[in-house]
């Protein structure tokens, strides 16, 4: 006659049955029927585009932040004059971030530039895919299809803006 089990007998698990049921409560069930079903996420076509700028970057240009990186940079300035979107194209400004020492095209707070300059971005997929940077400029010269904003002969101050009033 078998033996009853009692607490202190230790039961062997049957082999081959590596999943055991998971006993759930009636609301641990009602918590899983009802929770949000998870929804596959695509990408913007955005997101897409600057994922493919970041792949050329990766092929292309040396680390951010190394030497080489740095040594890129020819040190014209360009990308630190004000731009203003016109429509759907960026235009370079002739008014300069103030930060930047006109006479020898440098950042006054390069270390910083980030922290206390809210308008300047580092060179990245979203500056190269809003055309932020000159086409000369050695980081997008060779980038295929770069289109750099276009060039005008006026400062922040010279440019007509829509009154925030009018715009709604």
């Amino acid at each position: 006659m078998p033996q009853k089990a009692n607490s202190t007998m230790r039961v062997k698990p049957r082999k081959g049955k590596k999943d055991r049921r998971i006993w759930k409560t009636p609301e641990q069930r009602r918590l899983e029927r009802d929770a949000p079903q998870v929804i596959p996420m695509y990408k913007t076509q955005k997101e897409l585009r600057l994922d493919e700028i970041q792949r050329w970057m990766d092929e292309n240009l040396p680390p951010t932040g190394t030497p080489e990186w740095e040594a890129l940079c020819t040190g014209c300035g360009k990308c630190c004059y004000d731009k203003v979107w016109e429509d759907d194209r960026l235009l370079l400004l002739t008014s300069a971030c103030p930060q930047l020492e006109v006479e020898t095209n440098r950042c006054r707070v390069y270390a910083e530039r980030f922290e206390i300059e809210p308008l300047c971005l580092p060179i990245g997929p979203e500056i190269i895919e809003m055309g932020g940077l000159p086409e000369d400029c050695p980081y997008v010269e060779n980038f295929p299809g770069y289109r750099g904003p276009k060039v005008v002969d006026k400062s922040l101050d010279e440019m007509q803006f829509i009154p925030e009033s009018q715009l709604h």
